[in-house]
């Protein structure tokens, strides 16, 4: 799944351009793509169309 800038050049329903902008500063996007990153590693995501994967919620 992609979002803001990526979204339209991967979902060919997604509007272009529709994203917003705000700087961030250096060091809490640093933290925030660490802590990504590692959620990434933790459960085996990868970028691409062989890394398919269902999300099932049980009410």
């Amino acid at each position: 799944m992609y979002e803001g800038a990526a979204q339209a050049d991967h979902d060919s329903e997604a509007k272009p351009f529709n994203f917003s902008v705000l700087p961030v500063a250096k060091a809490d996007n640093g933290a925030a793509g660490g802590l990504l990153l590692g959620f990434y590693a933790r459960n085996r995501l990868v970028d691409g169309l062989d890394d398919g994967f269902m999300v099932q919620i049980d009410s």
